[in-house]
């Protein structure tokens, strides 16, 4: 009988970078692991559940049902696309969520930006089942797993179950040094392994999808210069932006939430392998996304991001990591710094753009290479501690 692996994340959110987390590591865990059952628990926070319902119904763009209809996109990606288990029942109580884990899989893999502690709307509340927070016999593994985002007050305030939690597990590997350096600090096992791990979608492998042909038939002119758009919610900034690159004859696409200062908006059109492909199109990029500035890292073109928690310091901003690993800490900025003003970041974003084939692309690809090869060095290691540990119940 196949020893089952469950993939525990945020597989639902309507989220291109939620989506392709939870596929790369599905494939790369899949294909690591043959002969094992390898499927991602369809399981729904029910807060968060809410939470992403009721922004269905924002209608106020000018894109009739324009998050209805990229959720209803979204449902259906995920059912032909993801290795889904739908038996986990609707238990309300998370310890009875996690009995049941217990006596029915093999071992228990948690991913993403789950360990945020801290008083958001859209965060589920601390403890949750993320943590994994029960005593069980079978193997609980934290992979790329972040607690950006997180109120150092409220870490230290429960810093006694969070070092109970953290003990709880045999395989941690934090996406970003913040993650790192807290783990290191509160778990104090001293078997198993903790490292700082890139992200899975470093090893995505992209699919020709003929997005090209799908823009231009909304319109898109690729004899002229597009501007790839991931931003939202500063209406000033994102009018300056319009006025900045219309002037130049530019076309804005905006990739994922609705933006008004956008020619095109394609959040609800664009499936998740669709949007990976349509970065290499974008003469230029400006995003506030993590797996927003990931994909343009993978598709080398040249780009600036923007920190979304405006009022996160550098030391905690997931952005910022991910863009030290690859040397690219001048491609980052936040627009809530004392020094910010939209003329420089303009001024900023044209020298990256005019020295990127010369000064930027030569040394990205050696990077994603070394990036993913961490992934299977991870990967031998978690083999390593599931012989010592077998897979089992």
């Amino acid at each position: 009988m196949n020893s089952k692996i469950r993939l525990l994340t945020y597989h639902h959110i309507p989220n291109n970078g939620a989506f392709l987390f939870t596929y790369s590591l599905m494939k790369l865990l899949q294909q690591n692991f043959a002969g094992h059952d390898v499927q991602v628990l369809d399981y729904k926070s029910s807060y968060l559940a809410i939470y992403e319902y009721l922004k269905r119904y924002n209608f106020f763009q000018a894109i009739p049902l324009f998050y209805m209809r990229r959720a209803l996109m979204w449902d259906d990606e995920i059912k032909k696309n993801l290795a889904l288990d739908h038996s986990l029942p609707r238990f309300y109580i998370q310890k009875s969520l996690q009995e049941y884990m217990a006596n029915n899989y093999d071992a228990m893999i948690i991913g993403m930006d789950v360990w945020s502690v801290n008083h958001s709307l859209n965060r589920p509340g601390f403890p949750n089942i993320y943590w994994l927070p029960e005593k069980t016999k079978i193997p609980k593994i934290a992979y790329c797993v972040s607690a950006y985002d997180s109120d150092k007050f409220m870490i230290q305030k429960l810093s006694r179950k969070i070092k109970e939690y953290l003990d709880g597990f045999d395989v941690i590997g934090a996406r970003d040094t913040f993650t790192y350096q807290l783990v290191q600090e509160y778990r104090t096992r001293h078997d198993g392994v903790v490292v700082k791990l890139p992200d899975p979608t470093f090893t995505f492998e992209f699919k020709d999808t003929n997005v090209k042909s799908k823009l231009e038939q909304i319109g898109v002119d690729f004899s002229r210069p597009v501007l790839g758009l991931l931003f939202y919610g500063d209406k000033k900034l994102s009018s300056e932006i319009h006025k900045h690159y219309k002037d130049r004859g530019y076309q804005i696409i905006s990739m994922s939430m609705y933006n008004a200062a956008a020619d095109f908006n394609v959040g609800h059109l664009l499936t998740p392998f669709e949007w990976a492909e349509a970065f290499r199109l974008f003469s230029f990029c400006i995003s506030d996304r993590f797996h927003g500035t990931i994909f343009c890292i993978l598709n080398q073109i040249p780009f600036l991001s923007l920190e979304k928690e405006r009022y996160l310091p550098r030391d905690q901003s997931k952005i910022y990591d991910l863009l030290a690993d690859f040397d690219l800490e001048t491609c980052y900025k936040n627009p809530a710094g004392k020094d910010f003003k939209s003329s420089s970041l303009f001024a900023h974003a044209d020298d990256i753009q005019r020295t990127w084939e010369r000064e930027f692309k030569p040394d990205i690809q050696p990077k994603v290479d070394a990036q993913r090869q961490k992934q299977f060095e991870f990967i031998n290691t978690m083999k390593i501690v599931l012989k010592r540990q077998p897979l089992g119940r």
